[in-house]
């Protein structure tokens, strides 16, 4: 029975993604054929992420704390396609505040705990060394919005990895890999404007953007997401309920 419901979940998550799939298709078919700047390139770009919404949207749970996890990664989701809309119309440092708004809602919903802080400081430090090489060539509102977006960005990536630390949760695993995706397609957004141009450095950015943005969403199905990584065993939360120590 377990693992008739197990199929039936899965079922219904591939249902549900199949407007995503779509969009994603007709966005590379397409998007070479548009204009930048233009209405149907805007559309072409943020129809994905609207996909991603209506999943969310669509994933119901009674649980509240649950509810309120898929609130906020839809709220993350809401605010990347601002985002998306802005940068199609070259407004950068919006765009920019905007994601940023998107990945203090993603930081919310993954949470603090567990903190493995060594993650953090390891993807700072490396966060760091990759502003350093194309810091020169900011102008003076880039140099104080870019490494700001990018703690942001990275503290997203540490709080999803923290929690697959020693989890075997698929839809974590999933997560944390999305976020490194993210932390990427944005690495290549600012090398490609920043520093030098990179050959297909759009269809790398989307590919990267919508796999990291998909994989967060998928989080949302997340049976353990109310339950932080390394929480206690079965016979230890047993034994807490009937007041039994273990030795």
């Amino acid at each position: 029975m377990a693992q008739s419901a197990i199929g039936k979940n899965d079922n219904a998550t591939i249902s549900k993604l199949i407007p995503f799939i779509t969009t994603v298709l007709l966005y590379f078919s397409l998007i070479e054929h548009t204009d930048r700047s233009s209405t149907p390139s805007t559309v072409l770009k943020c129809m994905p992420i609207f996909s991603l919404l209506f999943f969310v949207m669509l994933t119901t749970s009674k649980n509240a704390a649950t509810k309120q996890y898929q609130q906020r990664i839809m709220y993350g989701l809401l605010f990347s396609s601002v985002g998306d809309f802005l940068l199609n119309y070259d407004l950068f440092e919006a765009g920019m505040g905007a994601f940023g708004i998107a990945q203090v809602f993603y930081i919310s919903a993954f949470g603090m705990k567990p903190l493995k802080l060594w993650i953090g400081v390891t993807l700072y430090l490396l966060g760091v060394m990759a502003i350093a090489v194309f810091f020169g060539n900011l102008n003076s509102i880039i140099k104080v919005c870019l490494p700001f977006y990018a703690i942001l960005l990275l503290t997203m990536c540490w709080r999803s990895l923290a929690r697959i630390e020693g989890s075997h949760n698929y839809s974590r695993l999933v997560c944390g890999i999305a976020s490194i995706l993210f932390v990427i397609s944005d690495g290549i957004i600012a090398f490609d404007k920043f520093f030098t141009p990179i050959q297909a450095a759009q269809t790398y950015i989307m590919v990267t953007y919508y796999l990291a943005q998909v994989g967060i969403t998928l989080s949302v199905n997340d049976v353990q997401l109310n339950e932080p990584t390394g929480s206690i065993k079965p016979t230890e939360r047993r034994n807490k309920r009937t007041g039994t120590k273990s030795y």
